[in-house]
């Protein structure tokens, strides 16, 4: 069963785009360093400088939270945008090379779910 989140967006603070982002959660990714990072579609892709941002993954951003956190309730989060048309579909793990740090933010459950 795939889970709908709310993305709210704080940073970058020159982001002009939809805020806060409808999402569906994908996996959870062993990602470099140990961490885990989720990894969430998103309902209306958007354009942001010259990409077109369909996926992004999202991690804690605070020491001690853990990835079940973000998955199942409110979390300050570091977001990281996926390349334009670069899709982790199917992925258990992900390298540096597969995403772009983007920005802050903090996911929560879609309301109702």
């Amino acid at each position: 069963m795939s889970q709908q989140h709310v993305l709210e967006i704080y940073e970058p603070y020159e982001y002009t785009g939809p805020n806060p982002l409808s999402v569906e959660g994908i996996a959870v990714l062993l990602g470099p360093s140990r961490e885990n990072y989720y990894l969430l579609q998103l309902e209306n892709p958007f354009q942001f400088e010259q990409e077109v941002i369909e996926q992004v993954l999202v991690v804690p951003r605070y020491n001690g939270d853990k990835i079940d956190r973000a998955v199942s309730s409110a979390c300050t989060v570091n977001i990281a945008r996926v390349p334009t048309g670069a899709s982790l579909d199917g992925k258990t793990r992900v390298t540096f090379e597969d995403f772009l740090r983007w920005g802050v933010g903090k996911i929560s459950p879609c309301p109702g779910h």
